[in-house]
């Protein structure tokens, strides 16, 4: 896998995470279910995963030095 290709998935987690968490704390809004709200919170450990490895992908794909 390349590290665009693999790069490109992680801007694809990041996405989907940011979407599933409106869609969670929309939810809240609409029922004021605090299960969805604590759910929706949850989310966002998986939006920073998503973006600790874009960084670390980021990182690895620098050439190495010489």
């Amino acid at each position: 896998m390349s590290s665009l290709q693999a790069r490109s998935y992680a801007f694809l987690s990041i996405a989907a995470a940011s979407i599933t968490i409106a869609l969670k704390f929309g939810a809240y809004k609409l029922t004021g279910s605090v299960g969805l709200l604590s759910d929706a919170i949850e989310s966002c450990v998986n939006l920073v995963a998503a973006l600790v490895a874009l960084v670390a992908l980021t990182y690895a794909a620098k050439p190495a030095d010489a």
